[in-house]
């Protein structure tokens, strides 16, 4: 059964079942942009960080900064930034998004490190591998907050990166990860910065791998839910809260999705190891949201 061709059909549990979920789905997008959780802001047009207070292998770090919708800090390369960061924070020792791939020096943006963007320590010389293993970059204050190289596994506290600006697809609204959450929790923090979880933009399959190699998720909540739950009726959560086909929302084919394995999976992400098809899950699993913002000229 689809939503607006209810027909005979139309039970007691869809007419209870909409009254309960629709004042929700239709949440303002356009409401003021505020960053949720600790996020600073350090001057304005420098992306917003934040300080992992535990130390982290350089993995563990980049996986944290990633789970919080971000990744570690890259725009390091402008050396004036070392200091405000430092400043805000207060470090002596923190992991920065440089590592080794291939003999090569690179920011996990994929931009080549080269002495002008790096800023490594020149007395001693830096990078200097010392024991043929360090392959991952960090900051010292106590060098004047210069690169050095080190072991990936040695215990750093790390600086992430968030760019609010998120990536713009060319339909009129830009995309960007929230932090690791269940369904309802990314979705606030969507409408949080003024829009909501990916639905207009989902819906055209040509703009989900541009969206991802922008912004690299592995799996991200987007705007599906099925609004009746047993009923088995898959809406999109946008303006229209639009009807789920299988021609605008490509569901997984092999294995056949939605499953609704053990009855409860009611709310829809995408899989980049299933080419960004669909998969339907548990609303309480975490993972990141993948917002979609709408690009527009606000009004008084």
């Amino acid at each position: 059964m689809k939503y607006g061709r209810l027909g005979l059909g139309l039970s007691l549990c869809f007419v209870l079942s909409f009254l309960h979920f629709s004042e929700s789905f239709l949440i303002d997008p356009y409401s003021d942009n505020v960053l949720t959780g600790e996020w600073r802001e350090v001057y304005s047009g420098s992306g917003y960080y934040y300080f992992l207070t535990q130390k982290k292998t350089f993995q563990q770090a980049r996986d944290e900064c990633k789970s919080y919708g971000g990744d570690l800090a890259v725009r390091v390369r402008d050396f004036a930034l070392r200091s405000t960061l430092q400043q805000t924070f207060t470090f002596d020792h923190a992991w920065v998004g440089l590592s080794k791939e291939d003999n090569s020096w690179v920011w996990v943006d994929k931009t080549s490190s080269t002495s002008g963007n790096t800023h490594w320590i020149q007395n001693p010389q830096q990078p200097s591998n010392t024991g043929g293993n360090e392959n991952c970059g960090e900051i010292i204050d106590s060098y004047s907050l210069r690169t050095n190289d080190v072991e990936c596994s040695s215990p750093k506290y790390g600086l992430c990166e968030h760019n609010r600006q998120g990536y713009d697809a060319g339909n009129g609204c830009r995309y960007m990860l929230t932090s690791k959450g269940t369904w309802d929790n990314t979705r606030t923090e969507c409408v949080n910065v003024g829009g909501d979880l990916a639905a207009v933009g989902m819906k055209d399959f040509s703009l989900r791998a541009p969206i991802q190699q922008a912004l690299g998720f592995d799996e991200a909540w987007i705007g599906l839910v099925d609004l009746i739950g047993g009923c088995q009726d898959w809406v999109w959560a946008d303006s229209t809260v639009t009807s789920s086909t299988r021609e605008n929302t490509d569901w997984i084919e092999n294995p056949r999705q939605p499953s609704n394995s053990g009855g409860n999976e009611k709310c829809g992400e995408i899989l980049f190891q299933y080419e960004l098809r669909t998969n339907d899950r548990v609303c309480s699993a975490e993972t990141n949201g993948l917002c979609e913002i709408p690009i527009i000229t606000r009004y008084s």
